[in-house]
């Protein structure tokens, strides 16, 4: 697709985005600049985590520092934790969840039975 810009600044930020929109769909989805990951399972840590509805999806809040989920990304076969400092949200939406920035990422869990 060919996209004409009507005077050239226009042109060279347009290109600037799609070079940009192109890095960010060839980055590895380990990173930890992610906004949103889709899953299979997702498990919040019990009693530390609130729950808000904003249809029609759920917003999870962390009550306090040190609050574990843990997800089972798409395509993968092991959990992964991610711990969230007292006030970072997850908003999660059918199979994709939406996380603030700041979460932690820890190695992922192997062998953990996870519900069917």
């Amino acid at each position: 697709m060919i996209i004409k810009w009507p005077n050239a600044k226009a042109g060279r930020i347009g290109k600037s985005l799609a070079v940009l929109l192109l890095l960010s769909l060839t980055s590895p989805a380990d990173t930890l600049g992610f906004v949103e990951q889709k899953f299979g399972f997702i498990d919040f840590e019990k009693g530390k985590w609130d729950r808000a509805p904003q249809a029609p999806c759920y917003a999870y809040s962390a009550r306090q520092d040190g609050a574990v989920v843990e997800v089972l990304r798409s395509g993968t076969s092991n959990l992964v934790p991610f711990k969230a400092t007292k006030g970072l949200t997850v908003m999660v939406c059918g199979s994709t969840a939406i996380f603030d920035e700041g979460f932690e990422a820890g190695a992922p869990i192997l062998n953990k039975a996870v519900p069917k």
